[in-house]
């Protein structure tokens, strides 16, 4: 919200009102805040600082080129967004909901668990295949109750996880973390 008050305006000037019943008040056009612009900018560049750090304090470098180029395009953008964000020249509309939030934060929990848990337990590939079909059938709106969508899930998930393998192990040759599974 930008702080401003409400602009109360006539019935006629109100599409969708009939005149005679009183005057609608119509809010301001809200606004993300530079708080919160600057607080996402923030996370997203400490994350982007811890995988730098990681990523380059290692023996042999070569397996983490990946994670390396990934990490400073990371930093770099943060920075930028950051910058933009103290200066108040970002114009992104009104921020998010509180639903909103939740909705991302299970997503984000997923993910959270996946990466510290899950993929050094199970194996890379296993704790993707059921990252992603959590997080696909988190996000899906198709009915959870019939076998086809679930179906078109465990396909879509599996030809995901397919993808990764190809990419990752044979295309750059990357170590991916083994566990009990795969």
């Amino acid at each position: 919200m930008t702080g401003k008050p409400a602009v109360e305006t006539s019935p006629e000037a109100v599409p969708g009102t009939e005149s005679g019943t009183g005057s609608e008040a119509m809010p301001a056009p809200a606004v993300a805040g530079r708080l919160q612009q600057s607080v996402a900018a923030l996370v997203i560049l400490a994350v982007g600082g811890w995988i730098t750090i990681v990523s380059f304090d290692v023996e042999d470098p070569q397996p983490y080129l990946f994670p390396q180029l990934f990490s400073g395009i990371m930093v770099a953008l943060s920075l930028m967004a950051l910058l933009r964000a103290v200066r108040g020249r970002n114009r992104t509309g009104a921020g998010i909901s509180g639903q909103q939030f939740l909705n991302i934060a299970a997503g984000l929990a997923v993910m959270l668990v996946y990466v510290f848990a899950l993929a050094e337990w199970l194996g890379f590939y296993s704790a993707a295949f059921l990252a992603m079909l959590t997080l696909y059938s988190l996000y899906d709106p198709q009915p959870h109750g019939k076998v086809r969508t679930w179906a078109v899930r465990l396909a879509v998930t599996v030809g995901f996880v397919a993808v990764i393998y190809a990419v990752f192990a044979l295309g750059l040759k990357v170590q991916t973390p083994q566990g009990i599974l795969f």
